[in-house]
């Protein structure tokens, strides 16, 4: 990291920034558009580590915001992929899973500001899904879609 960092100011003030490879497109642009609310996503993690007790849930979150960063980079147009993350994703929701009774009724957030954080976290997430769809980045998209699956049941978790 350099010792100093500044911001290149008024690149995107005639309303287009840079993908990834150099290519300026709208800001308005989809891709830009997702990569905003992902940021918003990874924000909104945040706040909601800070009210959480258990440290393994934690560092799930943690791995989620790492995760959702390399899924901007796909976004962006870089080259990857998402499974490794997915896969674990899905070992986590899994043992959870067992662990978490399944609701009797439809769940209305609000229990809690936990609960009710992690129930906005995951409908950012199905938004930010729907995107992903659309500009056909399926591995984000499915990342995305094992994401709000986990964060409905830390939302049941935390309302306990």
């Amino acid at each position: 990291m350099p010792e100093k960092f500044k911001p290149k100011m008024g690149s995107g003030d005639l309303g287009f920034t840079d993908l990834f490879g150099g290519r300026r497109v709208p800001k308005t642009h989809c891709r830009v558009k997702l990569n905003a609310l992902a940021d918003d996503l990874t924000a909104l993690l945040g706040l909601l580590k800070t009210g959480l007790k258990d440290r393994r849930t934690k560092e799930e979150i943690s791995a989620a915001q790492a995760a959702l960063v390399r899924a901007g980079g796909l976004i962006a147009g870089m080259k990857g992929s998402l499974k490794d993350e997915t896969a674990a994703l899905e070992t986590v929701i899994n043992a959870l899973a067992e662990e978490i009774k399944p609701p009797k009724r439809f769940v209305l957030p609000g229990e809690n500001e936990t609960e009710a954080l992690a129930h906005l976290a995951r409908a950012k997430t199905r938004v930010c899904e729907i995107l992903a769809w659309e500009i056909k980045a399926k591995a984000a998209a499915v990342y995305l879609n094992r994401l709000s699956d986990y964060l409905f049941l830390v939302a049941l978790k935390s309302a306990r």
